[in-house]
């Protein structure tokens, strides 16, 4: 008698029940926990911990110290201002619940390959038991094979497919795979050391300079480039000042040699930076993970003297035309005479 007494009291209502394990809940289905050793519900785990967003699965929630409650349960999964709730089915260890139609999940925010969404289960009247983090993510969010399998995500890349997924039985048939870091199970090609892409240029710098208005032949060893992407057409195509170039390109080894063009800006910056790009297959980039890009530079534009002319960093090769009083690379000096070009290892006149 003195305990339901103590029960009343502490819950403050004249309504209550008593869990199996002798905790005890009020008519909001809060916990009341009249003894030292009650805890509450606490979710350990779930199963699968996240999910490709195109998707829908059956979760397995671990609960710990879940009360046997009469009613029914739900899901909810709380992300980017939606609350989405399914039917949970009561289990051995916890419960079990679908996740919510794809086609009602809030869309990934742009530049993003995931949301986190809250995930709560409850009674179906009731307040949260207990609630904890799940993932919805979306391999289709990737672009390259190099991002792709590093993702955190279970992503895997289809070389001639060229796109990013999470299910190579349906998307990669009869294609070449490079399977993502964070899958699971052997391998031959896991990865981005895998992907077919363009290496750092010679001495390992990513940059590749070339003096405005002259023409020059771009050249980039490339790495794991399948037979079918050999007997494909190459381009290389390059952005300079949000203008597209694109140049035809042959594959000798393992070098791409990509046609002869002249780089030009039109700005009085000292140098600009042109992105670059080698397409396969009419549309398909390959990967550029190191950035390789050409820097087009005029020495004129640096520096206005002689003395700094010649002090500049070596890798410019600008000299003194002593003709335009300008600085210069050798090629636009103007003539052929080049005691009229001063390298930086002559001497100013005074």
């Amino acid at each position: 008698v003195s305990e339901t007494c103590e029960v009343k009291e502490q819950c403050g209502i004249s309504e209550q029940g008593e869990f199996e394990d002798g905790r005890f809940w009020n008519k909001d289905l809060e916990f009341c926990d009249l003894k030292e050793n009650m805890t509450s519900p606490t979710i350990t785990s779930v199963t699968p911990a996240e999910l490709q967003r195109t998707t829908a699965r059956t979760l397995q929630i671990f609960i710990d110290n879940f009360p046997s409650l009469p009613g029914k349960f739900l899901c909810a999964f709380s992300a980017l201002g939606k609350v989405l709730k399914t039917i949970a089915t009561r289990t051995s260890t916890g419960v079990s619940c679908t996740t919510p139609r794809k086609d009602f999940l809030p869309l990934i925010p742009s530049g993003k390959s995931y949301f986190t969404s809250k995930l709560s289960v409850k009674a179906e009247n009731g307040p949260d038991f207990e609630a904890t983090n799940f993932t919805f993510f979306d391999c289709n969010t990737y672009s390259s094979c190099t991002t792709c399998v590093s993702s955190v995500f279970p992503c895997d890349w289809c070389v001639d497919g060229h796109r990013c997924t999470h299910d190579t039985a349906e998307n990669c048939r009869n294609d070449i795979l490079v399977t993502g870091i964070n899958r699971i199970g052997p391998s031959i090609r896991s990865g981005p050391a895998f992907c077919p892409r363009v290496n750092a240029t010679t001495g390992g710098s990513p940059e590749i300079l070339v003096s405005s208005g002259l023409q020059k032949i771009i050249q980039v060893k490339v790495d794991h480039i399948a037979q079918f992407i050999i007997q494909t057409r190459f381009v290389c195509q390059f952005n300079i000042e949000g203008r597209v170039t694109s140049v035809n390109a042959q594959l000798l080894r393992d070098t791409i040699y990509c046609d002869e063009m002249e780089f030009t800006y039109s700005s009085r910056a000292p140098n600009i930076t042109a992105t670059f790009s080698i397409i396969w297959g009419q549309s398909k980039p390959l990967d550029n993970p190191d950035n390789i890009h050409v820097l087009i530079y005029r020495c004129k534009e640096m520096v206005n003297n002689c003395g700094m002319c010649l002090s500049l960093d070596e890798k410019y090769q600008c000299g003194w035309c002593q003709v335009s009083e300008t600085c210069e690379v050798t090629e636009q000096c103007g003539i052929s005479d080049h005691k009229s070009w001063l390298n930086p290892d002559q001497t100013c006149p005074t």
